[in-house]
């Protein structure tokens, strides 16, 4: 009960609003003092409350023997009708909006500084592409992402995935790193970057105990997340092809090949 109170406050409804709501659910018909009674509901409040849920179509009244009793609708009917109501604010607000966009500023960064707003951004991102995504990503954070892009690839989304580490996942275009565990002990962060329809990006890294990302619609910025992601695939299908010469001549993690700062091969 305590959690589907919690909800309902984090939709909007007010405490004692979700707190009569929810005992209704639990038990009915009821009075309005006695919706106070099981509630805690100040009886200074209830009729306010009751005003109110009965506005949003959550409970109806009915008449007793004696007072005025109260009755709720379904969980599932006020699921339905609440997302019918969101969906058709949404729709207004994406109509009274978009003649605004021309006049957006799309230069600025976005600080990215939790793992559930990195991975809700990257969702939305996914699902809005409707030309090519390219991803880079580690086994954790793929898992969640794995749904959406499926999605996207019915959609005929072009999709293109570097993927840290060995793996089972079946979708599009899937190249494995082969050096992961070299990354990881050098840097002891897991890298993400995604790139939507050449127009938005993410890149940033994640660790135990923090997130650390940044989001753009900066050219510059996405350009240089869509080479990186690029040059690393081109590094990939060389690397499937020629690995036994690779190794032999750079080692067998390619500890070599990954030093920039010289250029030696033996």
């Amino acid at each position: 009960m305590q959690t589907a109170i919690f909800k309902l406050k984090q939709l909007g409804f007010s405490e004692y609003e979700a707190k009569a709501y929810t005992a209704l659910v639990n038990e009915n018909p009821l009075t309005a003092y006695e919706i106070s009674k099981n509630t805690g509901i100040p009886s200074s409040k209830i009729y306010e409350v009751i005003r109110k849920l009965e506005f949003r179509h959550m409970i109806q009244s009915v008449h007793g023997e004696r007072s005025k009793i109260f009755i709720p609708i379904s969980p599932d009917e006020f699921v339905q009708n609440f997302r019918s109501s969101i969906e058709d604010n949404l729709h207004v607000v994406k109509t009274e909006l978009k003649n605004f966009r021309a006049g957006m500023n799309t230069g600025y960064t976005w600080h990215i500084k939790d793992y559930d707003t990195l991975l809700t951004k990257s969702r939305r991102m996914i699902d809005t592409a409707r030309e090519s995504i390219l991803l880079l990503t580690w086994h954790e954070e793929m898992s969640t992402l794995l749904d959406d892009l499926k999605k996207a690839e019915q959609r005929n989304v072009k999709i293109a995935v570097i993927h840290y580490g060995k793996t089972d996942f079946r979708i599009c275009q899937l190249f494995i790193h082969p050096i992961e565990d070299t990354i990881y002990a050098e840097r002891g962060v897991r890298g993400f970057t995604i790139v939507s329809d050449s127009k938005e990006a993410i890149n940033g890294k994640i660790d135990e105990k923090k997130t650390e990302a940044i989001w753009s619609m900066n050219m510059g910025f996405v350009n240089m997340a869509e080479d990186y992601i690029r040059h690393d695939i081109y590094l990939m299908k060389i690397i499937n092809r020629f690995d036994p010469l690779l190794r032999k001549k750079f080692g067998d993690r390619y500890e070599r090949l990954r030093n920039v700062y010289k250029d030696e091969a033996w």
